[in-house]
């Protein structure tokens, strides 16, 4: 997986066949497509892998609202300011035109789970009065990671943790979250 991450950081979707991920790791195809069924199966897992969970870090671990909005928020911020994260995202990205299952193995198999993670959390504010009643929580999850997105490929300069921390804690206050601290 480490090979064909990093092929796929350095190269995009078409320098990262299962060749070259094979001979970068240093084994033999066979190899590779009896763990995978299919070079998009192995780069989802590769991106899932370096991107970590930190949505399940803070999800499973109860506690205040408040409390688990601001570890979110950390987690988040500590993941999208990830050396060569950056790079990876926008790789992910520019493969849909080219690649359109990449991208779906990828939403399926790690994207789905960690948004439902987060909508459960996104469900409990709603519950205890912090978002308004008739919130969509799928819909705020689209705007959350539009504005990450947004904010980590298309505005010049690459943000720090604390920079990143700020605006995530803006986006939710925008959206409505309220008792959201921006500290």
């Amino acid at each position: 997986m480490h090979a064909a991450l990093k092929l796929f950081i350095e190269h995009g979707i078409d320098g990262a066949s299962i060749e070259q991920i094979a001979e970068s790791a240093g084994v033999a195809r066979t190899t590779v497509y009896r763990r995978w069924p299919s070079k998009e199966a192995l780069l989802a897992q590769a991106i899932a892998g370096a991107r970590g969970t930190p949505e399940q870090k803070v999800t499973a671990n109860r506690g205040a609202l408040g409390s688990l909005a601001r570890r979110l928020v950390d987690a988040l911020a500590a993941t999208l300011t990830a050396p060569d994260y950056r790079k990876l995202i926008a790789r992910l990205a520019g493969s849909v035109p080219s690649c359109p299952d990449l991208m779906s193995a990828y939403w399926e198999n790690y994207l789905v789970p960690r948004r439902r993670m987060v909508r459960g959390f996104l469900e409990k504010a709603r519950a205890q009065g912090l978002l308004r009643e008739d919130s969509d929580p799928e819909i705020l999850l689209d705007l959350i990671g539009g504005a990450t997105m947004y904010n980590l490929l298309i505005r010049p300069g690459e943000p720090s943790a604390r920079q990143m921390r700020v605006y995530l804690f803006k986006v939710l206050r925008e959206l409505g979250l309220r008792d959201t601290e921006n500290r």
